[in-house]
């Protein structure tokens, strides 16, 4: 895609899944790819299983619910490539499955830290290097959960709700020169993915078609096909959209509307 060759591109959750794929998009389009999760090894690891070539990226762990981890990984990424033009949020979990009165506070409080003040932070560190710069996207990756309000997982939807008026207020914020959009993927094949819906066959749903609904596509999105997104948001050939939400679904959220 135009405009991505050459470019630094930071992948918070890359270690596997959606942020896994989305590191190998990247680097196929010519980028350097910071890749950034919580335990090295499995990153590096993630890193040998893509094939990546020496010199073309940079492994990073970080805790993204730790400030200072923050800080200090994204000041690594930029002394190791000079500079970041591209973020994308990925980092993510998907919390317990159950009704409000089964879920504590404290698991509402983790599920935001990671998914909303998370990408909060790294924005907040990586935002001030790119205004230098005159130029960057960011990219957040928020759910169809948080506009389409599904049973069972509030501690997540709100978290995502969130994350998607956190990149409207960031686009109007940073005008023409840095770009904010996000992804919001439906069921998408990751492990994420299997535990949550492990956790919703113990919920009071009939049959299947109940417990994941897959919407008029009738199929699982593969993370490859939501790195592909990212990458056309990032490119020169997505420059007039700012401050969008792309539902990445199949269609699921259609029938909640």
């Amino acid at each position: 895609m135009k405009g991505i060759s050459g470019k630094v591109v930071v992948v918070t959750g890359a270690a596997s899944g959606i942020g896994k794929a989305t590191a190998e998009r990247f680097a196929a389009e010519g980028a350097l790819v910071a890749m950034l999760d919580l335990d090295e090894t499995s990153i590096q690891n993630a890193a040998a299983d893509l094939g990546l070539e020496d010199g073309s990226y940079f492994v990073q762990p970080v805790d993204v619910t730790d400030d200072e981890m923050v800080a200090a990984a994204v000041a690594n990424v930029r002394e190791k490539f000079g500079r970041i033009d591209v973020l994308c949020n990925i980092a993510g979990i998907g919390g317990k499955v159950g009704a409000v009165e089964d879920q504590s506070v404290q698991d509402a409080r983790k599920v935001i830290e990671v998914n909303l003040l998370g990408t909060y932070d790294m924005i907040h560190h990586v935002l001030p290097i790119m205004k230098e710069q005159g130029e960057g996207v960011i990219l957040n990756t928020a759910s169809v959960d948080g506009t389409a309000s599904y049973s069972y997982e509030a501690p997540y939807a709100m978290s995502k709700a969130a994350v998607i008026h956190l990149t409207k207020s960031l686009a109007n914020e940073n005008g023409g020169k840095i770009r904010v959009n996000c992804v919001s993927p439906g069921w998408v094949k990751t492990p994420m993915m299997d535990a949550t819906a492990d956790d919703f066959g113990d919920m009071d749903y009939k049959n299947e078609g109940d417990l994941i609904d897959y919407g008029p596509l009738g199929r699982v999105q593969e993370p490859s096909e939501i790195a592909g997104i990212f990458a056309f948001l990032a490119s020169d050939d997505a420059a007039i959209l700012n401050g969008i939400d792309v539902h990445a679904d199949g269609g699921k959220y259609l029938g909640k509307q």
